[in-house]
């Protein structure tokens, strides 16, 4: 979790904020308010702070699909199997 990473509410989370269909407790909730899209996690960690552990509320939003990062990042491609043996320059000539 960076710092500079801004966080916004998604489709979900704006619509949990009006209509309460996910049943989310109070901190939860909270924090989902605090998060406004224009605000780094850095500033917001302080407030977060008051009402609980600042990268797990950020990260049980996540999870639940209600809030999203600018630095989000997408999963790491799978990659093939290596060269099976040590391989040095010459050999790819």
């Amino acid at each position: 979790m960076f710092d500079v990473a801004i966080y916004r509410k998604t489709t979900l989370g704006r619509a949990e904020i009006a209509e309460r269909r996910l049943g989310i407790g109070p901190r939860l909730r909270s924090a989902l308010i605090m998060v406004d899209g224009r605000t780094p996690f850095g500033k917001l960690r302080p407030l977060l702070a008051q009402i609980g552990d600042p990268k797990q509320l950020i990260s049980q939003l996540s999870d639940l699909g209600l809030v999203e990062s600018d630095h989000d990042l997408p999963p790491m491609p799978v990659f093939g199997r290596g060269l099976d043996e040590p391989t040095t320059l010459m050999e790819l000539r």
